[in-house]
């Protein structure tokens, strides 16, 4: 397992205090290994089974997510499919966090016999996206997506379109809140420990917070567990959005990075 140096203060710091230290991340590259479709986690004591209910068009946006992986040395997004176009931003192979650099594709177009993506971008502000070469990125694809309702603290996992599970989670408070829109998985760390404060397992959002921006990283939105399983159904964090142990952990063995989730 490769290694990640990362503190409290980064990664998924929107959902704990600063104070809080947490060291050293393993960090768990499992991107090149969730590549494909797996079958769903038997049922825990905690999810709550949809029995295979068929999903609403709103609900269902994507039957099949396509995922690009940086490939090259690193890659241009662009504001339009041309290379002459303003670049929005640029990325390496990795991320910050040490993961492989994907990018959720949201549709393509081709310009002059050359194909261009056109990818939800991990930056700030949420939302912005930008044109990547074919040539650049390797290809794969989910069937898995997940949505987020704020209002009633769930999270519910799809394969297709239909809803396989859903989970209680903690989001953000009043002041502090967990933002809305589309976003995917970015980037996957391992705490050293399973008590703590990201739980077992921590997965980076391709979205920011709304309100803080002081700390590492910009304020990074995390989908992750807990060492305080009395938070789960609350407005309680800092932004980010708490499961419990045995779910992350349910998720982080069939969901890819690049998997979409709709936040509302």
């Amino acid at each position: 397992m490769r290694r990640l140096r990362s503190v409290a203060k980064g990664f998924g710091a929107v959902l704990i205090a600063p104070l809080v230290t947490l060291g050293i991340l393993g960090a768990v590259h499992l991107a090149s290994r969730h590549h494909g479709h797996h079958t769903p986690p038997a049922a825990a004591a905690s999810p709550v089974a949809t029995n295979g209910a068929a999903a609403s068009p709103a609900a269902c946006p994507w039957q099949v997510t396509l995922i690009g992986t940086v490939a090259a040395r690193s890659v241009r997004a662009r504001a339009a499919p041309s290379a002459t176009a303003p670049v929005v931003g640029m990325f390496g192979r990795r991320n910050v966090q040490g993961n492989p650099q994907v990018f959720f594709l949201l549709d393509a177009q081709v310009v002059r016999t050359q194909t261009w993506f056109r990818a939800l971008l991990p930056v700030r502000p949420n939302g912005t996206t930008g044109f990547i070469r074919e040539s650049g990125l390797r290809l794969s694809r989910t069937s898995y997506h997940l949505t987020v309702s704020k209002e009633q603290r769930r999270l519910t996992l799809w394969k297709g379109c239909t809803a396989v599970r859903t989970y209680p989670v903690a989001i953000g408070t009043k002041t502090t809140p967990t933002p809305t829109g589309l976003f995917y998985l970015a980037s996957l760390v391992r705490p050293p420990t399973a008590n703590s404060v990201y739980g077992t397992y921590a997965f980076g959002l391709s979205g920011y917070s709304p309100v803080i921006r002081t700390w590492k990283w910009g304020g990074v939105i995390g989908l992750h567990g807990t060492n305080d399983p009395s938070s789960i159904g609350h407005y309680t964090s800092h932004g980010c959005i708490r499961l419990f142990n045995r779910d992350i952990g349910q998720l982080v063995r069939i969901l890819p990075l690049g998997t979409p989730i709709a936040i509302n």
